[in-house]
């Protein structure tokens, strides 16, 4: 769990001291497809998917209380073709289709979909986080529950718990 500081005057966070986590998923547009050469507008999809991750509180009515900004899962390897694990025919395709977006190129692929995050079992201060990407592949990746406090909450100084 995340335990929260004092929120002052803020009466949405009254009475709350810890907060449950989601995981969202949206589309977002790849604008200018078109000035693309043709043989590469074929590859490229019309949207590109990315994640964001909210907090809530865990009792009713669970209000919403906060929500990171957009984010991508990375490649496993920073070279083509190699993704790590056992060899998988179709990991050259998540390289070639990395996200795009508003004339930068991010190092993850284009499709990504989070279906499982879990708390670590022998470490509480991490959770695993199981995704798709590119409709071709599957990773679990490690990540500090400090990240993803950091992500929702840039402003505040958070304490994680150790907790589950």
């Amino acid at each position: 769990g995340v335990v929260l500081p004092s929120a002052g005057e803020d009466k949405n966070w009254e009475g709350v001291d810890s907060v449950l986590l989601g995981v969202g998923h949206t589309l977002v547009k790849y604008y200018n497809k078109k000035k693309l050469p043709e043989k590469e507008q074929v590859l490229m999809p019309d949207t590109n998917y990315v994640s964001f991750f909210y907090a809530f509180d865990s009792r009713p009515p669970f209000q919403l209380l906060a929500r990171s900004g957009y984010f991508c899962l990375g490649f496993a390897s920073p070279s083509k073709g190699v993704e790590g694990g056992t060899p998988n025919p179709r990991a050259v395709l998540t390289h070639h289709r990395p996200l795009q977006q508003h004339n930068e190129t991010f190092a993850c692929s284009q499709i990504h979909y989070i279906s499982t995050i879990i708390e670590k079992e022998d470490d509480p201060s991490t959770v695993v986080v199981g995704y798709g990407m590119n409709d071709c592949m599957a990773r679990l990746v490690e990540v500090s529950k400090r990240e993803i406090v950091r992500l929702l909450f840039p402003d505040w100084g958070m304490v994680v718990s150790t907790s589950s």
